[in-house]
């Protein structure tokens, strides 16, 4: 059960051995590099990075402790995400990234049912997104359908990307996280549909 001296435990921690306090508080099976690497684990708590870090942690402890109630009764499936969430703000630099991971900590603390029966996908989902990819989910998710093709036509529920574009890269990305599946391929075009598991990721990546 995650209640608020772990919080406490990774927000004391960064002076002296934030990656190390994370193995102890989050099992060995979440191991930051930094914690088998001693100067980058003494580095770690005067970068901006940790202050960042430090940050999203103070400001999830002020929202928890009005929370406690809740935290208690966390589910398995609640739990595995918050976890998983915390952690991959270990690795994280990007500060958008970070908020993305203290909103799906906190929506998920706050619904379990957008979490219950898919803790394992979505957790692995919210750990290896990136910002830019969250951002093309949230912001394209209402188009039925994506395209790409050489010459975009305009379709109406229909998102099309130019091939080559940094937008398809980002599509690749959202493929390979199992967001995007292919529908059809024909000439000059192929369409993709959207995973069922998208509307539970917008959810927990909402703004709380």
């Amino acid at each position: 059960m995650i209640d608020k001296s772990i919080v406490e435990k990774v927000t004391n921690s960064f002076a002296v051995n934030a990656a190390a306090t994370a193995v102890g508080v989050f099992g060995a099976t979440i191991t930051p590099l930094a914690a088998f690497i001693p100067f980058l684990v003494k580095s770690l708590g005067s970068s901006r990075h940790a202050k960042r870090l430090e940050r999203m942690i103070l400001e999830l402890e002020a929202i928890l402790e009005q929370q406690s109630e809740q935290i208690k009764n966390l589910t398995d499936d609640q739990y595995k995400v918050v976890n998983e969430a915390i952690s991959a703000a270990f690795y994280t630099i990007n500060e958008d990234k970070l908020e993305f991971l203290k909103r799906a900590i906190l929506n998920s603390i706050n619904n379990s049912d957008l979490v219950a029966s898919a803790s394992d996908l979505l957790s692995r989902i919210i750990r290896d997104i990136s910002a830019d990819e969250a951002r093309f989910v949230v912001h394209s998710a209402s188009y039925r359908s994506i395209a790409v093709m050489d010459i975009p036509e305009p379709i109406e529920g229909v998102l099309f990307l130019k091939r080559g574009s940094v937008e398809e890269t980002i599509l690749s990305g959202l493929i390979n996280l199992g967001l995007v599946y292919l529908q059809t391929s024909r000439a000059g075009m192929i369409d993709y549909e959207w995973s069922p598991l998208v509307p539970k990721l917008i959810a927990l990546l909402k703004e709380v």
